[in-house]
């Protein structure tokens, strides 16, 4: 038995279909596909192509209750199987394209005759022209388009609470408008008043537009605040980090003073010492001389190595070098880091001491034999420093270029780094390779 189509049911079944394309670029637009979506690819349109059945099955019905409830289904149900939902936002976006559709279906009702008072509960999808489902199509295009280009892509849940009343409206105005239509379905109004319905049709649309608007405001200085607390965050806590760095390096650079004010001295006592020396081994007291010698050395301090001429620099590279040789790690350096910078000299030793005692803990994981560690810094108008170091495997990136890991309390050197080339304007590149590790600086 052949089965036949009218032009009205062909022009409810396109209309159904582009109503599932626009879902689905809502829920492109402002979801994120489950993970085993996207292993499945091709599962997806499947369940668009089953969900355009079940709300075209539906419609055919001519049941207006059956018909909402069959579009809010239809937008539900592969929302939920095929994206996260992580806000009501998602939501409440469908409930503005509901109303806008609902109050175009009322406007557009009205026009054409089939919504009055004797329409009880059918919808005369035959006496919708072409024109007409045409009309309403390009709204329906227009709204989705409008949510979408708009819409807050905001999937945090904080906001939901604090703008929760304004995210009830568009559900206050879906329960009027089905209130209404179900009023006149069972004959209710005596006196059906089109002029009545397009005024509140209107109203509704303007209510909802207005309330969209600020929503998205809201959201937006919302999101703002909530930038500028991360950001007092951050500062505040890059400013701990270099305050506890600060007060390292200064030890260092207080024990590197003492060391050389000790070597000063022994030096101005050397004169003195060799003197008793030569005398003793004069008088053939051989081993007294040794006592003596032997409890100099013991006194001798062991000399701050010079790398550059930067003092301040020079006490962080000699102390992470002398770190590095203690744990049997090659070192070369070769560094031309003079006084008088542009930049603070205690935050560049700091910055400094940070990308050295990573190079040493990447290398620490090697056998000793594998470990090895450059540091080279050029000074011609701007300062070029480079170090590179051995390490196990390829040392991950993040979306910025800049090393990562998930350890505990891991990274805060990094940041303190990022922090300090963001104050300079400095410019630095992370260059990860197989079991080798390049940053360069350029100050």
């Amino acid at each position: 038995m052949p089965i036949y189509i009218s032009a009205s049911e062909l022009l409810l079944g396109a209309g159904d279909f582009l109503t599932i394309y626009l879902f689905g670029y809502m829920h492109r637009t402002f979801c994120e596909k489950r993970k085993y979506m996207i292993d499945r690819p091709w599962l997806v349109p499947i369940i668009y192509l089953l969900d355009w059945c079940m709300l075209f099955c539906a419609n055919l019905q001519e049941i207006p209750p059956l018909n909402l409830l069959a579009m809010i289904s239809s937008y539900l149900i592969p929302l939920f199987l095929v994206y996260y939902v992580k806000s009501f936002r998602q939501l409440t976006n469908f409930l503005f394209y509901l109303v806008g559709v609902m109050a175009t279906e009322i406007v557009v009702g009205i026009s054409s005759g089939y919504l009055n008072n004797e329409m009880g509960f059918r919808t005369q999808y035959e006496r919708i022209t072409p024109q007409t489902a045409l009309l309403m199509n390009f709204i329906e295009m227009i709204l989705v388009l409008f949510i979408c280009r708009f819409g807050s892509k905001e999937k945090d849940r904080k906001s939901d609470n604090m703008i929760f009343l304004l995210m009830a409206m568009p559900f206050v105005s879906v329960a009027l408008i089905v209130v209404d239509m179900f009023v006149l379905a069972v004959g209710k109004y005596e006196n059906f008043n089109s002029g009545q319905f397009l005024r509140m049709a209107v109203l509704l649309v303007i209510v909802n537009i207005a309330i969209f608007v600020i929503l998205e405001k809201y959201t937006e200085l919302m999101r703002q605040e909530m930038e500028l607390v991360q950001e007092k965050s951050r500062l505040e806590s890059d400013a701990y980090i270099m305050q506890i760095a600060a007060k390292n390096m200064k030890e260092r650079l207080q024990s590197a003073e003492t060391v050389v004010q000790k070597d000063r001295m022994m030096r101005h006592d050397r004169r003195h010492f060799e003197a008793l020396l030569y005398q003793l081994l004069e008088d053939g007291r051989t081993d007294e001389a040794k006592k003596y010698l032997s409890e100099r050395l013991a006194l001798e301090p062991k000399g701050i190595q010079k790398y550059c001429e930067n003092t301040t620099v020079n006490a962080a590279v000699s102390h992470y070098i002398a770190w590095a040789e203690k744990e049997e790690i090659q070192t070369t350096v070769s560094a031309n880091i003079p006084v008088g910078l542009s930049v603070d000299d205690m935050e560049l030793a700091i910055t400094v001491s940070n990308l050295l005692e990573n190079a040493i803990h990447a290398c620490m994981k090697l056998p000793e034999k594998e470990r090895y560690l450059k540091l080279t810094a050029k000074y011609k108008n701007q300062l070029l420093l480079e170090i590179e170091n051995s390490c196990e495997g390829k040392v991950p990136l993040d979306e910025d270029g800049h090393p990562f890991s998930n350890e505990k309390n891991h990274g805060i050197g990094t940041r303190s780094v990022v922090s300090f080339i963001n104050k300079t304007h400095s410019e630095i590149y992370y260059i990860a390779e197989d079991n080798k590790f390049k940053v360069r600086m350029i100050l």
